[in-house]
C-alpha cells in the first residue's frame, strides 16, 4: 500500500510540475501582423525655395537664377523655376538682369528657357520684353519670341522674333520687324 500510494503522489506531483510548467513556459508570442504602411510615394522632384543656381566658367560667373521655387528631377536632373530673377554677366563687366514667371534648365544643354512675359534690363540701360526667350548656353544667345520689344537708348527694335548675342550688340528680328529711331516702347 505504501508503494502504491507513493506512486499516486509521485505521479500527481509530475502532473502538478507538467501543468505548472506548461501554463508558466515562455512561448513566443504570435507576431501581430504590422498594420500595412502607406507605400512611401516615390518623389521623383526635389524643391527648394530661396536657392540659387550659379554657372562659372574658369572661375568666372557666367550667370545666376534665383526663383521663388526650384524643382528638380531626380532623373534627369532638369529644372524648373517660378518667379525667376536672372542674371546673365557679359564679357566686358556688364550684366543683364532678367525676370520671368515660369523657367526651365536642361541639365545636359545649359539652356534656359524663360516664359509668359519675359522682361529684361541691361546694365547700359537696354530693355528687352518679350513672351518667351531662350538662353542657348553653347551659342551664347539670347532667342526671343512674341511681341518682342528691343530698346537702346533711342532706338526701339520690334518683331515677332529676335536674336542676339550675350551683349546685346548684335541683334536680328524676324517678322514684322520695325526700327524706330528717337521714340520710346511705350
Amino acid at each position: 500500500m505504501k508503494k502504491t500510494t507513493g506512486s499516486i503522489i509521485a505521479c500527481v506531483i509530475m502532473i502538478l510540475v507538467g501543468g505548472l510548467y506548461y501554463f508558466l513556459k515562455d512561448e513566443p508570442l504570435v507576431p501581430q501582423a504590422k498594420e500595412a504602411e502607406p507605400e512611401a510615394q516615390q518623389t521623383s522632384k526635389l524643391s527648394y525655395a530661396g536657392n540659387s543656381i550659379i554657372e562659372e566658367k574658369d572661375g568666372k560667373r557666367l550667370w545666376e537664377l534665383k526663383a521663388e521655387t526650384i524643382e528638380i528631377d531626380v532623373t534627369t536632373k532638369n529644372v524648373q523655376m517660378k518667379n525667376l530673377v536672372g542674371t546673365f554677366y557679359q564679357e566686358k563687366g556688364g550684366k543683364i538682369e532678367i525676370t520671368a514667371p515660369e523657367a526651365f534648365l536642361d541639365s545636359k544643354t545649359k539652356d534656359i528657357s524663360m516664359s509668359t512675359q519675359v522682361r529684361a534690363v541691361a546694365s547700359d540701360g537696354g530693355t528687352f520684353n518679350a513672351k518667351d526667350a531662350r538662353w542657348s548656353s553653347n551659342e551664347k544667345r539670347f532667342y526671343g519670341s512674341g511681341d518682342v520689344i528691343l530698346t537702346k537708348e533711342d532706338t526701339v527694335i520690334t518683331g515677332d522674333k529676335i536674336e542676339s548675342d550675350s551683349n546685346m550688340e548684335k541683334v536680328k528680328v524676324y517678322g514684322n520687324a520695325k526700327v524706330i529711331k528717337g521714340g520710346s516702347s511705350q
